[in-house]
């Protein structure tokens, strides 16, 4: 046992992984020995919330407050800066090892109630690596509470070009609309510094935003391509939510891209903020691989 539980290590073809049970969290993954996601060593406790499973919320509930069922409920803050809760309640609980082989883990745990989220899940995250399709992630959570429960779920993977600076890779996103979720407003990319739906250098961009996938299909990309490494490094999701981060307190060696089921403070505005009912079960799907593109 180290700072961030067991460790499991993955393999398959090219590809090496490190998940570990704090948090179900991706401590490292990589392709022919090259870095395609932030790693953090497991015996550390990694910064920015590299690499965890977020539930039963992601992003942030404003203010540390909401109203469900008529009720005001108020979660810790445990963001001193914005007042807000941030990434749920899972991100550094200690999840069990359910079963395991060469390619696959998974990881449950149990939510019990508590005075700012009083329901019950079981969450289940299952990690599977295969040499073709990358690793792929599925986040359930189910309530086996006797009431309706307010849930969104996320993970936080930071993708990298083996450790190179965001800046000298180009990003290609799908098209999408930014979310401000202190007005609840959206506008366009088009014509502004965050349109990366034709691929562009990075370069000093500052990126920390929310994005509503509207080319929204049975499955979109965001890919991060290193020019001078022939290196391209993706993640792939169905959920029409990402916050993207420039990792700026990382160095911006690498950059989040957070796949979502619903925006930040969705607990407040109730955009596509799931209402699990006793019984009921929410899946988020993603997968995150890299490719030599020498020969492309």
């Amino acid at each position: 046992m180290h700072k961030s539980g067991k460790t499991v290590e993955l393999r398959a073809g090219d590809y090496h992984a490190k998940i570990v049970t704090t948090g179900a969290g991706l401590a490292q993954l990589t392709r022919c020995g090259r870095n395609l996601t932030l790693p953090h060593r497991p015996e550390d406790m990694p910064p920015a919330h590299l690499g965890k499973v977020l539930l039963p919320w992601p992003n942030r509930i404003a203010n540390a407050s909401y109203v469900f069922a008529n009720e005001t409920l108020q979660p810790a803050i445990n963001d001193r800066a914005s007042g807000a809760a941030i990434h749920g309640l899972l991100a550094w609980h200690n999840w069990q090892i359910a079963r395991k082989t060469d390619q696959t883990v998974i990881l449950e745990a149990f939510l019990p109630p508590n005075y700012g989220y009083p329901f019950m899940l079981h969450a289940e995250v299952t990690w599977t690596l295969d040499s073709i399709a990358g690793l792929q992630a599925r986040i359930c959570a189910t309530n086996i509470g006797n009431t309706d429960a307010p849930y969104g779920a996320g993970a936080h993977p930071y993708l990298t070009c083996d450790l190179e600076k965001i800046d000298s890779c180009e990003l290609h996103m799908p098209r999408s609309r930014l979310f401000d979720h202190t007005t609840r407003h959206y506008s366009s990319t088009e014509d502004a510094a965050l349109d990366f739906s034709t691929p562009a250098l990075i370069n000093a961009t500052s990126i920390d935003h929310s994005f509503h996938i509207t080319a929204l299909t049975e499955q979109w990309e965001v890919r991060l391509v290193s020019p001078r490494q022939r290196l391209a490094v993706w993640l792939r999701g169905s959920q029409p939510w990402i916050q993207v981060y420039s990792g700026e307190k990382l160095g911006r060696t690498g950059l989040a891209v957070e796949p979502m089921s619903c925006p930040p403070d969705a607990f407040n505005s109730g955009i596509d903020l799931v209402r699990l009912k006793p019984g009921d079960t929410h899946q988020l799907w993603f997968a995150i691989g890299g490719e030599d593109i020498s020969q492309n």
